[in-house]
Order: C-alpha cells, then sequence, then structure tokens
C-alpha cells in the first residue's frame, strides 16, 4: 500500500486568556487547516512551513512543535481508478504572538490544482465544538489539536 505523508499545521494564538486557531475556507472544498504533501527530500516540518507560505502566505519563525498524528486509509476502488493509499498526517502547532490579522485573503501558490485560488483566512477560538466547523476531513486534526491544548491547560492547572 502506498504511503502518502502530510503535514498539517496548527497556528495558535492567545487572545486574553483563550487561544484562537487559524483557519481558511477553500473557495471549493469548505473550511480547513493549512496541509500539504510533505515533498520528496523534505522533512515534515519544513513542510508545514512551506504550507504556511503557499497558503496563507505567512512567514513564521516559530519552530513547528508535532503534536499528533493522523492514518488514513482510502480503499481500494478500481472502478474508479484508484489505488489503496495511507495517508499519513503529521499535525505541527505554531503558537504566535505576534500581530497577525484578524481576516485575510490569499492567492495560494505552490500546487498545480490551487494555484491562482484566493483562500480566505480566519481565527476561531479553539472550542469543544470547533471540529464541527471544519471540513469533515479535518475534524479528526482539529480534535488532535484540541486534545492537545486540553491536556497541556490540565498539566498547567488552575
Amino acid at each position: 500500500m502506498k504511503a502518502v505523508e502530510k503535514a498539517v499545521a496548527a497556528v495558535v494564538r492567545p487572545v486574553g486568556a483563550d487561544l484562537e486557531l487559524l483557519l481558511f475556507r477553500h473557495p471549493l472544498a469548505g473550511v480547513q487547516l493549512p496541509k500539504g504533501m510533505v515533498e520528496p527530500g523534505e522533512t515534515c516540518t519544513a513542510a508545514a512551513l512551506r504550507e504556511l507560505h503557499e497558503e496563507p502566505g505567512l512567514h513564521l519563525s516559530v519552530k513547528p512543535q508535532p503534536i499528533g498524528v493522523w492514518n488514513r486509509y482510502i480503499p481500494h476502488r478500481p472502478g474508479k481508478g484508484r489505488v489503496a493509499q495511507k495517508h499519513i498526517w503529521h499535525i505541527f502547532a505554531l503558537e504566535v504572538n505576534n500581530p497577525l490579522p484578524n481576516h485575510w485573503h490569499h492567492r495560494a501558490e505552490g500546487s498545480p490544482a490551487e494555484d491562482g485560488l484566493i483562500f480566505e483566512f480566519f481565527w476561531r477560538p479553539l472550542g469543544p465544538r470547533l471540529h464541527k466547523e471544519v471540513q469533515s476531513l479535518f475534524a479528526p486534526s482539529v480534535k488532535k489539536i484540541l486534545y492537545h491544548y486540553h491536556q497541556e491547560a490540565n498539566l498547567a492547572g488552575p
């Protein structure tokens, strides 16, 4: 079975005592997180940073922190010309303190399928129902992000 590695960049910012997660609206595929394939010879960390440049146009000096992996299995569909694949999504958190806009648009680059598309970026509170706001394919990643920050908050105590 072919394995395809992908990197997910979860950009998080503090707002008072709360946290917000950067999301975007893809004009053809709904609300999602910055994500893309890990290219040959590229590390997953480098792929996460590259995706932040290509999709939202961000150049962050923050080091991505690995917070989880999600394995997605795509079954073989001979009638549709699809072979079985395993997608390995490496999820990275990037916590930013520098001011970023609350809302912006960016013309995607770096992917023939998305070059020239206009993505709309915005922030959402990191709350228990956030996974319901994203396209269903991204819900498991958002749940891992929520779990990571929930666990971190529990370790920090009141």
